[in-house]
């Protein structure tokens, strides 16, 4: 959408969407790591929050912002989001699965 230089307006709408679907995204990631780990992260959660405060101060100024501005902070949100996301599959991996060989040592 950004290279073909569609209006603000469906820029925003776009946004918007992202916004939704992230929102979703965690709500459905602090549930399953809940169910997972049998309690609840803090901390992950206010990260959480700090991403989506950023993309809605996004989406409320993005009618300011000029093209390159605004492409330059979604590749910000972008790789906190992916950074995040190493982060999460790292920490299901460790809590969910053994580590290879855990069974035989506790077999012994």
């Amino acid at each position: 959408m950004y290279l073909e230089k569609q209006s603000r307006e469906r820029m925003l709408g776009a946004l918007e969407r992202l916004i939704e679907c992230t929102r979703l995204s965690f709500m459905e990631e602090e549930a399953f790591m809940e169910f997972f780990s049998g309690k609840s992260d803090p901390q992950h959660r206010e990260m959480h929050r700090e991403v989506l405060t950023q993309l809605d101060l996004l989406r409320r100024d993005v009618l300011d912002f000029d093209r390159g501005r605004l492409l330059a902070q979604l590749i910000l949100v972008d790789r906190q989001l992916t950074s995040h996301l190493s982060e999460v599959v790292g920490v299901l991996e460790s809590e969910t699965f053994p580590p290879v060989g855990a069974e035989h040592a506790q077999q012994h």
